[in-house]
């Protein structure tokens, strides 16, 4: 039996490499995004990249089919394409999180948009072109990440739940601390309140805006040598 190389004008050995390429540039935009934590990692976004890629070979394929066939009937070469990038919109917004005045996810949720839209491209052959294109962005990104982090961002977010005796004390050397160290405190939202007869006990969930010059272990340590705390949480 012979072995089938040849689909519709589109070539096996080239679809292959196509997708390989695919997995390796969704892959690399995987990698970025796993190295920072986020939740779209390697897998997420090489399957993402890989499936438009295949998507457009699909296309491609219906496309070389029905000019073969001679009929009247007219493919739109981009119909499937177009779904692709709606469909990863949903799916990039399911990594959007929004929590107190802060909003995560956005960066991963545009990158899942992109690899989608790279895989389209290496799908109908335009190989050199998305390897440059996907290359200049993985830079550009290292570097505009270094010139956040030195020059921009002057400030590190982070997350407490806190559980201690209501206690004037405490909250007023925590307000002593903020001002000393220009520390602010943006949410502070009680969590529980429970009554144990002799004292209150207290849960809250607290965001500190923190100088990158302050150290936040020292400043937790602080809070935690305080008598009237029970427990304290880094969420981060």
């Amino acid at each position: 039996m012979e072995m089938v190389t040849n689909f519709y004008g589109v070539s096996l050995y080239d679809s292959m490499i196509r997708v390989f390429i695919a997995c390796v540039v969704g892959g690399l935009f995987g990698l970025e995004r796993k190295n920072k934590g986020k939740p779209a990692g390697i897998k997420t976004n090489m399957i993402a990249c890989a499936g438009a890629a295949i998507v457009s070979i699909i296309q491609l394929m219906i496309s070389n089919k029905t000019e073969m066939l001679g009929s009247n009937i007219r493919v739109d070469p981009t119909r499937l394409t177009a779904q692709v990038i709606s469909g990863l919109g949903f799916l990039g917004a399911g990594v959007i999180m929004r929590g107190g005045h802060k909003v995560s996810g956005l960066t991963t949720a545009a990158t899942l948009w992109l690899v989608a839209v790279l895989g389209i491209g290496i799908g109908y052959g335009f190989h050199y072109f998305i390897v440059l294109a996907s290359s200049m962005i993985l830079v550009l990104s290292y570097f505009i990440k270094k010139l956040e982090t030195n020059f921009i961002e002057k400030r590190k977010i982070k997350k407490i739940i806190v559980e201690y005796k209501q206690s004037s004390n405490l909250e007023n050397i925590i307000k002593e601390i903020v001002e000393e160290k220009d520390i602010r405190i943006f949410v502070d939202k009680k969590i529980s309140e429970v009554d144990h007869g002799e004292y209150i006990v207290i849960k809250k969930i607290m965001y500190f805006s923190i100088p990158k010059d302050v150290s936040s272990k020292y400043f937790f340590n602080i809070i935690k040598k305080i008598k009237e705390v029970i427990e304290i949480t880094r969420i981060n």
